[in-house]
């Protein structure tokens, strides 16, 4: 592996260990999840809080002996150069390509893949984070003020029981987050139908994709301010006139925005920091080169 890609892949791993700290700090224990939420998640989550920690140590040192080695690496390639050790070929006698007689016949090239058109990744994408924006619907509406009522209530009384006040005000939290959605899913699909050249380049498919991924976590962030009021006031409400001791603590969905939210950046980041190239190895077709 080049400096450079040791380089990179070291920076992947330190930006990657603060979210996996992060993800420590949002994950919760069975004592502090709400009463429903099934087993095999407080399970699931339990386990996540006392890995995650070890995950970020493993990252920042992981990130540490990749840079070194990277160091090491770009010090050594230029102690050569210096000493007039490198291999390099000299002109005319520089790196050809060998075929023999009949090779075309023999051996075809292979078809060029089909690779997807920037227009219908936009429409996947576009699919993708409305199904990611309906989930986070459906968690701040439904399934977390169920899980804060105990599920022994319908949703119609879970909402009477919220005082009109606050209840208003998470109406229009959630409104300005649907507006929010709504505008992060039509500027993908318009960067998909615009044809200005210049995006084919910013907006490579693994780009395009990363830049979908920055879009759903940025709005599971905008979600926060409806989900703390559902934390606070609704609990609050629910337990006055239930006579419950609901706790603020996540649900079972509600931990899964959370984490998903973390996983997303990171996966944005694994798209575009780290370098996924691989260079072509001696022997092989691409690599049919010897000195004459």
């Amino acid at each position: 592996m080049r400096a450079t890609a040791l380089v990179r892949w070291g920076i992947t791993c330190l930006m990657l260990a603060p979210l996996a700290f992060l993800s420590w700090l949002l994950s919760a224990d069975g004592r502090s999840m709400q009463a429903t939420t099934p087993e095999p998640i407080v399970a699931l989550a339990t386990t996540w809080g006392v890995l995650a920690p070890l995950v970020a140590v493993l990252l920042v040192v992981a990130g540490a002996v990749l840079n070194a080695l990277a160091i090491r690496r770009g010090v050594r390639g230029v102690e050569r150069v210096a000493s007039g050790e490198w291999d390099a070929p000299v002109p005319p006698r520089g790196p050809r390509i060998i075929f023999p007689g009949g090779w075309e016949e023999t051996h075809p090239a292979p078809a060029d893949p089909q690779r997807l058109s920037r227009r219908g990744l936009s429409w996947i994408l576009a699919a993708g984070l409305l199904a990611w924006v309906a989930f986070v619907a459906w968690v701040l509406i439904v399934d977390h003020p169920l899980a804060i009522a105990g599920g022994r209530r319908d949703l119609g009384a879970v909402y009477e029981a919220w005082g009109p006040v606050s209840r208003s005000g998470f109406i229009v939290a959630v409104v300005v987050w649907v507006i929010l959605a709504a505008v992060g899913i039509l500027v993908v699909i318009l960067a998909g139908l615009s044809a200005r050249g210049g995006l084919e380049r910013i907006l490579a498919p693994r780009r395009f994709v990363a830049f979908a991924a920055i879009l759903a976590s940025a709005l599971t962030v905008a979600a926060m301010p409806a989900y703390l009021t559902l934390g606070v006031s609704l609990v609050d409400d629910v337990n006055a006139a239930f006579g419950t001791r609901a706790g603020g603590g996540p649900s079972a969905g509600s931990w899964f925005v959370l984490q998903g939210g973390v996983a997303l950046s990171a996966l944005a980041i694994l798209l575009t920091v780290p370098s996924w190239r691989r260079r072509p190895r001696a022997g092989s077709v691409d690599g049919a080169i010897t000195r004459g």
